[in-house]
């Protein structure tokens, strides 16, 4: 036993035994208190308070859990937390999510999405995704949140999140103290982010999924630091708003958007969703074809908007990886695939095209040459890269509820160094099995 095996033990080895069995019994630790060196008792010391710890916070997940428990308790199963992410930025959709958990669940270290660091939320982000019954997530544009107002685009966005849930909910429970008016029974709970779990998962889905977003949209505006403040009023927002404008993902009602700019046109807006949707040279090109058939009817500084805008966005898709991708995305499409997500994130990582022939899912990693020495195929995809990857997916599956037996992992190349694009589709590339 380990208690007879102590006082024969270094301090590193009880340490390393104390850590396999945590948490160790209580003879085990007046033995720890009793041992004449300073470290082992300075350990057990340690252990105490992680106990305390550890017991403080099963308390408190108990506690978030008791309201779920109790509606449980009135014959509802299928209880709906939902919460949202981004009221008060300046650039961004404001979005919303809905959680079902399953019954007596436990998430260590949940709690409000604002309370958690960044690598704690994505954490925990994953472990929801894998847990959570249902997941529902919508969002209001800053054209719905400019036209409605925030309060009323929020509940927008909460009611697409209840919407788009495949298990209808029993009992809504919403973080606040006003109701989003959906089609199903809601509850009003202020501070709902501490005192539910359900909200808090919510939380935590809706806030990752929006900076995730917002993330991206730092590649298409890098002027205004996006992906640092997400969209917040920092001082380097502001500052770039006041040099540059805002775009057509800020919200021009909210305060510290310059109103001057205000004035575009409705064909302004179009011209600028068209840019942004251009997911290839052609495209963007097609698009700036018609602008400038347009332009004599627009005014000189929507015509100059519409050039930064065309001009960022070639930019991007100038970058081999997204060159590369694009080329795959259409050879893809050519040959009978049905694009469901490109760029899908999730902890740990980025799948670049996940697409459907039939009943077949395929995971596809693009690696996209812009040199002659692009090395032998079995070095495109290496075994680190193919294990985050087969980890995605697994989320992905779980959240989409889709056969896993039906997914295959497919790599495709894309060789920019000859006269024209050279596209090869490697299928099955390798597969879960180690």
């Amino acid at each position: 036993m380990l208690t007879e095996q102590i006082p024969n033990m270094t301090v590193s080895d009880i340490k390393k035994a104390v850590e396999a069995a945590f948490p160790p019994e209580e003879a085990t630790l007046q033995i720890l208190e009793q041992d004449p060196r300073s470290g082992v008792r300075q350990l057990a010391v340690q252990v105490r308070r992680r106990k305390r710890a550890d017991a403080q916070e099963d308390a408190r997940l108990e506690q978030m859990g008791s309201l779920e428990n109790k509606l449980r308790a009135r014959g509802l199963t299928h209880i709906a937390g939902v919460d949202e992410a981004g009221r008060g930025p300046l650039a961004g959709p404001v979005t919303a999510a809905a959680v079902i958990l399953p019954a007596h669940t436990l998430i260590v270290g949940l709690n409000d999405s604002k309370k958690l660091s960044e690598q704690k939320r994505e954490i925990l982000f994953d472990q929801i995704q894998t847990i959570a019954l249902a997941i529902g997530v919508g969002e209001a544009t800053p054209q719905e949140i400019d036209t409605l107002n925030i309060r009323n685009a929020t509940h927008l966005a909460m009611r697409r999140a209840i919407d788009a849930l495949s298990i209808p909910p029993d009992r809504i429970l919403i973080d606040g103290n006003a109701l989003p008016e959906s089609k199903f029974a809601e509850m009003a709970i202020i501070g709902g982010d501490r005192k539910s779990i359900s909200i808090a998962a919510a939380s935590i889905i809706a806030k990752v999924t929006r900076d995730r977003l917002m993330v991206k949209y730092d590649l298409e505006y890098p002027e205004y630091g996006l992906a640092g403040h997400k969209g917040y009023g920092s001082a380097q927002h502001l500052a770039a708003l006041r040099k540059h404008g805002p775009t057509p993902i800020h919200r021009h009602t909210f305060a510290g958007v310059p109103h001057n700019f205000q004035a575009f046109s409705a064909d302004f807006d179009d011209f600028a969703e068209g840019i942004a949707a251009a997911d290839s040279l052609p495209k963007l090109t097609a698009m700036g074809e018609t602008i400038g058939s347009a332009s004599s009817s627009l005014p000189p500084q929507e015509i100059q908007a519409l050039r930064d805008l065309y001009s960022k966005k070639r930019t991007t898709l100038e970058r081999p990886g997204n060159k590369g991708e694009a080329l795959a995305t259409a050879f893809l499409r050519k040959n009978g695939f049905t694009i469901r997500e490109k760029n899908y994130r999730a902890v740990g990582g980025e799948i670049d095209i996940i697409a459907q022939k039939n009943d077949v899912l395929s995971f596809v990693e693009v690696k996209t040459a812009t040199q002659s020495s692009f090395g032998a195929p079995q070095t495109w995809v290496t075994a680190k890269k193919q294990r985050q990857i087969i980890k995605i997916a697994r989320a992905y599956l779980i959240h989409n509820h889709w056969p896993s037996q039906t997914l295959r992992f497919d790599v495709i190349t894309v060789d920019l160094t000859t006269q024209y694009p050279k596209v090869t589709h490697i299928e099955a590339a390798f597969s879960e099995s180690p």
